[in-house]
């Protein structure tokens, strides 16, 4: 996934948190395999307005649109390929 600054970043820096763009056991060891993780702050990951925290939607929403959209370049795939891997679109 690219770069997203101040959002998140595809590489681990101080202090950073991996996150992982889709959740449940399977999901989360695809995101793994697939490359769909990013690095984000404390405060974007378990803060108010972080992925996990109660304000978080937007940013929860624009990291799996984003994952989604790396996946379907990278592999060359169609959103009904991605559906069949991930469950869910999440471009729409």
């Amino acid at each position: 996934m690219e770069d997203n600054p101040p959002y998140w970043r595809n590489f681990r820096f101080e202090g950073s948190e991996r996150h992982e763009a889709f959740f449940g056991v399977k999901n989360r060891k695809r995101s793994i395999r697939d490359g769909l993780v990013v690095f984000l702050t404390p405060e974007f990951h378990r803060g108010t307005n972080g992925v996990h925290g109660k304000n978080g939607d937007w940013i929860n929403r624009e990291i799996k649109r984003n994952a989604e959209i790396a996946w379907l370049k990278y592999n060359n795939k169609t959103i009904d390929d991605f559906i069949k891997e991930y469950g869910k679109n999440y471009i729409d």
